[in-house]
């Protein structure tokens, strides 16, 4: 069961790269970039009130199976006591911003453990954030497994 939870955490955001639109950064909340790097720390750190709080509660997660959790699911799995996830860092990034609106689709590759197991997983990721009473929220995660083909391309995320 665990190692179906190993390819969900990947819905994982970091804060790099800019809209190529100049209009759309003057029009967005500042801080998108924050909560993404803010949920990084709450990932590897566990800490789940961080989590609560970055993640809506209407949050939909699209796993690379396709089968979808809530936020209650999501944080379940990140939290697990059997599950270990080492600091990382998306490769790739691209935001696309529009006025409340911040959209981050990177690639990634995490490693820890799981059961005691080391794990690495590869894939790419969409998380869309929401200005909402007056934060940030994570309100949208998928997450598309790399294919070992492609994995070379992941390489850069180390």
């Amino acid at each position: 069961m665990m190692r179906l939870a190993v390819p969900a955490l990947v819905f994982l955001v970091a804060a790099c790269g800019a809209s190529a639109d100049p209009a759309a950064i003057v029009a967005t909340p500042e801080g998108y970039r924050e909560a993404a790097a803010a949920f990084d720390s709450a990932i590897a750190a566990k800490d789940e009130a961080a989590l609560q709080r970055l993640i809506a509660d209407d949050f939909l997660w699209v796993r690379g199976s396709g089968a979808m959790g809530d936020k209650a699911a999501f944080i379940a799995a990140l939290a697990a006591p059997s599950i270990r996830i080492e600091p990382f860092r998306p490769a790739e990034p691209r935001w696309i911003t529009s006025g409340d609106s911040a959209l981050l689709a990177a690639t990634n590759r995490l490693q820890g453990t799981a059961d005691g197991e080391p794990f690495v997983d590869r894939h790419r990721f969409a998380d869309h954030w929401l200005w909402r009473d007056g934060a940030w929220q994570l309100v949208y995660a998928q997450v598309t497994p790399v294919p070992e083909a492609a994995a070379a391309d992941v390489g850069g995320a180390d």
